[in-house]
C-alpha cells in the first residue's frame, strides 16, 4: 500500500509540475492576442512547435485551435507579452 501511495503521489506531482511550465509565464495565449492579461495554471494547454501554450479556459484553447494561422496567433501574443513584463499592460 505504501508503494502504491508513493507512485500515485509521484505521478500527481509530475503532472502538477508539467502543468506549471508554459510560455508567456503561464498567461493565457488567447488573452495576450487580445491585449488582455489572464493568468493561468496552465492546466488547459496545447503544445505548438515544442512550446506549451497555456489557456485560461477551453474556449480560449479552441480559439487557438480554430485559428487558420497558428504561428501568427502566437506571434501576436508574443508581441504583447513585453508589455506584461514591463508593467504597461492593463
Amino acid at each position: 500500500m505504501k508503494v502504491l501511495s508513493f507512485v500515485m503521489l509521484a505521478t500527481l506531482t509530475s503532472i502538477s509540475l508539467t502543468a506549471m511550465s508554459g510560455e508567456f509565464g503561464n498567461r493565457c495565449t488567447t488573452g495576450l492576442t487580445k491585449g488582455v492579461v489572464v493568468n493561468s495554471d496552465c492546466a488547459i494547454n496545447e503544445t505548438f512547435k515544442g512550446n506549451t501554450l497555456c489557456f485560461g479556459n477551453a474556449d480560449a484553447k479552441q480559439a487557438f485551435l480554430d485559428s487558420k494561422d497558428k504561428q501568427q496567433f502566437v506571434d501576436k501574443a508574443a508581441a504583447f507579452y513585453p508589455k506584461v513584463l514591463d508593467g504597461s499592460a492593463k
